[in-house]
């Protein structure tokens, strides 16, 4: 085709019909292999008809103390108790809920202290307008919490898709606990999980379970020589919700799944001033950090997605029928028949239309 062609022709498509079994064989595979792409995979199983929201919430917790409380742990200090499972044991504290979590109340995140020091600071013979004024502790008391692992956690929390005006509280939905390998685990009383119209309940004791933790005693993921009830742990609270494990959208339930982060260890101090600021009592806490993580597909029916997704899918049967023809073009034996017959080119002069019409193959 000469530069001039590109000027004074003009190009349209041209149906040939061979007859041949083999390519017929081959476009109805490619066929119905887009087919259970589009129908099957992406649309049924994918669920592609469904458009998708991340749920939105929030969350309340509280802290109970056990109905009785034990006066024989390992971990406490005592006169013929100085070792328990190879880490050194302290002096126990029977504190209660309103003494133990802090800060009192906090967004999306939890503090549960396992182990306090406290001490008293002063600043002897200066004031705090002085350059080299600091405070010096005294009266240091390091203390296990008593009997912390029994007590339980109240987890109160809202489901809110907005877009698809959906809103639950969790005591109207079904619920489990998941094991570190995912599937769902009942943990023992008092621990209650998923029943609609009641609140869920953990001990600390089965959460850490839940995260692969058979103990506050185990050795400290941040240090070999504490263990985790000495030096802390950080765990992740996911909070999964979802109306899309089914093909019926209007069953709702959440999952929790729990994850200790590894190679950390948590600590708050929390300083209590007195009638001035030269003198305070400082608890320095190390527990088990929660934070709460809510996530989750909310999905509904919407038209427009389920088109989008069909007709973004169709654009396959083009690549069919372009696979195909260049197996004829370029691989069969009769490629040089076949590409005379769909290239051709037809010179017609428009002043004589009765003319009879001739063509001619173009040449490679």
């Amino acid at each position: 085709m000469g530069l001039a062609d590109l000027f004074t022709s003009y190009e349209t498509e041209k149906i040939v019909k061979i007859k041949d079994k083999r390519l017929k064989i081959l476009h109805i595979i490619f066929l119905f292999a887009i087919f259970v792409y589009i129908f099957i995979f992406n649309i049924v199983l994918d669920k592609s008809y469904l458009s998708i929201e991340l749920p939105i919430g929030t969350i309340r917790t509280s802290l109970q103390a056990p109905q009785a409380r034990s006066s024989e742990l390992p971990y406490c200090l005592n006169s013929t108790n100085i070792i328990f499972n190879g880490f050194p044991t302290m002096q126990c504290a029977y504190w209660d809920e309103e003494l133990i979590v802090y800060p009192p109340t906090a967004d999306y995140s939890m503090f549960v202290s396992t182990r306090v020091t406290t001490e008293v600071q002063d600043t002897p013979n200066c004031d705090l307008t002085s350059l080299n004024c600091t405070f010096e502790s005294f009266n240091t008391t390091n203390l296990f919490i008593a009997d912390i692992d029994n007590f339980t956690i109240l987890l109160d929390h809202t489901l809110s898709a907005p877009s698809h005006d959906i809103q639950f509280n969790a005591r109207e939905l079904p619920g489990q606990l998941l094991d570190t390998d995912g599937k769902p685990w009942t943990p023992p009383p008092p621990s209650v999980v998923g029943q609609k119209g009641l609140f869920d309940i953990l001990t600390l004791d089965t959460i850490l379970e839940a995260a692969g933790i058979d103990s506050l005693d185990d050795m400290s993921l941040s240090n070999s020589s504490r263990s985790i009830r000495d030096d802390g742990i950080i765990l992740l609270v996911f909070i999964d919700y979802s109306n899309v494990y089914t093909y019926n959208t209007n069953n709702y339930r959440y999952t929790y799944r729990f994850k200790a982060i590894k190679d950390t260890k948590f600590k708050i101090m929390e300083p209590i001033y007195g009638s001035d600021l030269q003198h305070r009592f400082v608890l320095n806490r190390h527990g088990v950090k929660l934070i709460f993580l809510q996530t989750g597909q909310i999905g509904a029916f919407d038209f427009q997605t389920l088109l989008l997704n069909f007709v973004s899918g169709l654009g396959l049967l083009a690549v069919a029928t372009f696979i195909v023809e260049n197996i004829v073009m370029k691989i069969l034996p009769q490629r040089d028949e076949y590409h005379s017959l769909k290239y051709q080119v037809h010179v017609l002069d428009v002043e004589q239309p009765s003319e009879t019409l001739t063509y001619q193959a173009i040449s490679d």
